[in-house]
């Protein structure tokens, strides 16, 4: 059983609908989404679906094509979209879900993520219906609410008192060489535990203890991601140090800076695509990516 999710930009309501199906689905049914345009993933709706467990993250927003509406069932989320919904072949079932896009909602941030959630709810109650009508089980999302949606690298910098020492322990530990080597680091891929270690000497002379672990980091895939990811932490009451920004000081990236509860320091990133890097600035300077907020945090 193939349904496909329509509406117009593929950025809100249509994300989190496939992604409800996926989770409620079990695998059951074939869940895909589309736009008649492709207006990229709102963080907002991936940070509403993660705070229930569900990580649609790693969905693309992309536009409609033939092949995808060979679906058994099509089912269009605006009007929009079902007022320009393309000529479906003679055996795809149509339906309409008139649902309020909550990228149009006013009022403070506070205000719009309840909206999204709302509307996030909404969406949920009409997959489970869609599921007990094509009599399909419901599979209740059990995982818990992700702080930080698509995850999918370690990365963690640690202080160490012996940088050539630390090196080949760390060589023979995780079974590969350092892919850079310099006199104050030391720095590990590691694929096949998604880790990026760095080792850092301790040019402070200060005791390793809490200063020890310099910061842990998660990759997720996108720009989109790493504003969810603080949408999620603003919503959680997490101390943001930085707010999401792009950055273009060492590796180019995407970067969101968070602190937990002992002092540590999280930063969550997504490497910049060849297209953010054609747009890169003359000089350098760093474009925050959240509307109203800077470097204070």
């Amino acid at each position: 059983m193939k349904v496909l999710f329509l509406c117009t930009g593929n950025s809100c309501r249509s994300q989190m609908a496939e992604g409800w199906l996926r989770a409620l689905g079990g695998g059951a049914v074939d869940a895909a989404s589309a736009g008649i345009e492709a207006h990229g993933k709102n963080p907002r709706a991936i940070a509403a679906m993660a705070e229930i467990g569900i990580d649609i993250s790693g969905q693309q927003s992309k536009i409609v094509t033939d092949e995808m509406l060979q679906a058994d069932l099509v089912v269009t989320v605006c009007g929009h979209a079902d007022e320009h919904c393309p000529v479906l072949p003679p055996q795809v079932r149509k339906v309409h879900w008139p649902i309020e896009d909550p990228a149009r909602a006013e009022g403070d941030a506070a205000a719009v993520l309840a909206r999204f959630r709302e509307i996030r709810d909404e969406i949920g109650q009409r997959v489970r219906g869609l599921l007990r009508e094509l009599q399909v089980a419901v599979h209740e999302p059990q995982g818990q609410a992700l702080l930080v949606p698509g995850a999918g690298e370690w990365h963690m910098s640690l202080r160490v008192a012996d940088l050539a020492v630390s090196t080949t322990f760390y060589t023979a530990l995780l079974g590969v060489a350092p892919k850079d080597r310099a006199a104050r680091y030391s720095t590990f891929l590691v694929p096949h535990l998604r880790l990026n270690l760095v080792l850092l000497v301790n040019d402070r002379g200060a005791p390793l203890d809490t200063y020890s672990l310099y910061h842990l980091g998660l990759a997720v895939p996108d720009k989109a991601a790493v504003v969810a990811a603080y949408w999620r932490a603003w919503a959680l009451g997490v101390e943001v140090v930085k707010p999401p920004r792009s950055t273009w000081k060492g590796t180019p990236l995407h970067e969101l800076w968070l602190r937990d509860p002992t002092g540590y320091l999280i930063e969550i990133y997504a490497r910049m695509t060849a297209e953010d890097l054609q747009a890169r600035p003359a000089d350098d300077r760093e474009t925050f990516l959240v509307e109203g907020t800077t470097g204070a945090g």
